[in-house]
C-alpha cells in the first residue's frame, strides 16, 4: 500500500458510502471521511468532519498530511443544469479549482476524481475506450471533462498525481433518487410504490450499468497503484442494456406488477453509449462483476425491505 493517510470528499453519497466502507477495511490505512452533512452516514464510529469546500483555510486544517484524497462531490446531474449552464461552472467547477490549488499546497500526492462515462464522450455508436474521442453536449459533460483536463493542468504544474474513474450507470443499496439520477433504483421505487414506471424517449437509449459494491472494490485499485502513475478508467461492468432490456430484467424478478409509460424524450438524455471496459478489467482481474439479475434482485430487496408496513 502506497498511500495510508486517505480522504473521501463526499462520503455521504451513494458512491461515498460504498467506497468508504470498502476503505475503511483496509488494514493499516487511516481514513477520514468528509461531507457537507453534519453527521456521516456510516455513523459515529468513523472519522467525520463536515467541510465547506470554499473555506480553504478549513481544507488546509483537515488535508495537510493526507496521502491521497477520494473526490466525489458533485452538485449537479446531466437534467439538473441543462437549462443552466453556468450553475455547473459556479456551483462544481469553481470549488474544484480552489480544492485543487489547497490539495497542490498541501502536498497531496494524489486526487482520485470520479467523472461521469455516461456524458463526456456524448453518444456513441462503437465502444468508446479511454482515448476515445468526447463530444459532451451537456453543461454536467462539459464541466466533468474540464475538471479532468484540469487534473492534468495541476500534474503538470504542480506534480499532483491523479486517477480518473469514468463512471457508468451505478445502482444498488443506499442511492437516493429525489434528485432524478438512478434509473435502476428509480424503477424499482415506482414499481414498489405505484405499480407504474415512466421512460422517457421510446426505452431503446443504450447504458452500461455497474453495481455500487463492485465499483467501490475498483475504486480502491488507486490506493495500491506506483506513486507518479496517473491512470483513466472506464467504471463499467460487461452490462449493456436498453432500457427496454432493463425492465424485461426486471418483470422476471420483481413481484409487483406494473404499467410502463412511455413519455418524451429528454434533451438531456444521451440516446447511445457503450464502453470499453478493458483498460479496468486487465488492471483489476480480481474482481467478478454482479450480474445484472443478482445485481437489481438485491436492490429491490434493499428497497423492499424499507417500505413501512402496510
Amino acid at each position: 500500500m502506497i498511500f495510508k493517510n486517505i480522504a473521501v470528499v463526499g462520503s455521504n453519497g451513494f458512491i461515498g458510502s460504498h467506497l468508504a466502507k470498502k476503505l475503511l477495511q483496509i488494514e493499516g490505512a487511516q481514513i477520514a471521511l468528509f461531507g457537507k452533512n453534519d453527521v456521516s452516514v456510516l455513523g459515529s464510529g468513523v472519522n467525520y468532519n463536515k467541510i465547506d469546500l470554499t473555506n480553504k483555510s478549513q481544507l488546509r486544517h483537515f488535508f495537510s498530511g493526507m496521502d491521497m484524497v477520494y473526490y466525489l462531490a458533485t452538485e449537479s446531474i446531466p437534467f439538473s443544469t441543462w437549462d443552466n449552464p453556468v450553475a455547473e461552472v459556479e456551483k462544481n467547477l469553481i470549488p474544484f479549482l480552489g480544492f485543487m490549488e489547497v490539495m497542490a499546497e498541501c502536498q497531496v500526492k494524489k486526487v482520485v476524481f470520479t467523472s461521469s462515462a455516461g456524458t463526456i464522450y456524448g453518444t456513441t455508436d462503437q465502444k468508446a475506450t479511454e482515448d476515445s474521442f468526447k463530444n459532451p453536449f451537456s453543461p454536467h459533460g462539459i464541466v466533468k471533462l474540464t475538471m479532468e483536463y484540469f487534473l492534468n493542468y495541476f500534474k503538470v504544474k504542480y506534480n499532483l498525481d491523479y486517477d480518473v474513474y469514468r463512471i457508468a450507470n451505478c445502482y444498488g443499496p443506499g442511492q437516493q433518487t429525489k434528485k432524478g439520477l438512478g434509473i435502476i433504483n428509480t424503477f424499482i421505487e415506482k414499481i414498489i410504490e405505484e405499480r407504474r414506471i415512466n421512460i422517457f424517449g421510446d426505452g431503446k437509449a443504450i447504458r452500461n450499468y455497474i453495481y455500487a459494491e463492485d465499483l467501490a472494490e475498483l475504486m480502491t485499485h488507486s490506493v495500491y497503484a506506483p506513486q507518479g502513475k496517473c491512470e483513466i478508467y472506464n467504471a463499467a461492468s460487461f452490462d449493456h442494456l436498453s432500457i427496454n432490456d432493463i425492465v424485461a430484467v426486471m418483470k422476471t424478478i420483481i413481484q409487483e406488477e406494473f404499467e410502463v409509460v412511455y413519455t418524451e424524450k429528454r434533451q438531456s438524455d444521451n440516446p447511445a453509449i457503450y464502453l470499453d471496459n478493458k483498460k479496468i478489467v486487465s488492471d483489476c482481474p480480481q474482481l467478478q462483476f454482479t450480474a445484472i439479475e443478482e445485481g437489481i434482485l438485491k436492490t429491490y430487496h434493499h428497497i423492499k425491505a424499507l417500505q413501512p408496513a402496510k
